[in-house]
């Protein structure tokens, strides 16, 4: 399910030629309205939302579980997330409020040399941080990460390696760095 359309972030690899940059919401009445009703259509046990980065609208997340306990229904979510916003407790804390059981965050790579090179704008620090965040709140920290980026050394990839070791997510999403329409690859 997609709750926004776009992404405001810029990192060069990722291509956005379907919904751009401007993110484009949907309310969260009508989140938690259409969720309650594939709930009662398809008794599915949890929903993964697709957007490229979710909740980006202060007050958004806060309201799911304002909205999900007014209509007596129970979100167990699962979705991608950008670390800027991972770094703030009280919207973890929302999150988790609002049935968040799983964040799949682009950590990408676990060198510092690799992310710049991306123009992730992130940290490796960041990806320690936030992974410790959510596990402090009961939150599974899941990770995408992306080899072969060029230039990426066998001591990039080692230190992508650590970090997974180190921080044990939950899950990991690995692919390969490939061209994409509008990327610096092509």
């Amino acid at each position: 399910m997609a709750t926004t359309r776009g992404c405001p972030f810029k990192c060069n690899w990722c291509a956005k030629p379907i919904y751009g940059i401007v993110i484009i919401p949907v309310s969260p009445q009508n989140v938690v309205a259409e969720l309650k009703t594939l709930k009662e259509k398809f008794h599915f046990d949890h929903i993964w939302f697709c957007d490229d980065i979710f909740g980006l609208k202060p007050g958004w997340c806060m309201s799911l579980p304002i909205l999900s306990k007014k209509s007596n229904y129970i979100l167990n979510l699962r979705y991608r997330q950008e670390l800027d916003l991972l770094l703030q407790e009280n919207y973890i804390k929302d999150l988790a409020r609002a049935g968040c059981e799983n964040i799949w965050m682009g950590a990408e790579s676990g060198s510092q040399k690799i992310l710049d090179a991306m123009d992730k704008g992130t940290r490796v620090e960041q990806i320690y941080e936030a992974t410790r965040l959510l596990k402090k709140n009961e939150i599974n920290p899941s990770f995408f990460i992306q080899f072969g980026y060029p230039g990426e050394t066998k001591d990039d990839i080692a230190k992508t390696i650590s970090m997974i070791n180190e921080l044990l997510p939950y899950e990991i999403g690995i692919s390969v760095s490939y061209p994409l329409p509008g990327t610096v690859f092509l």
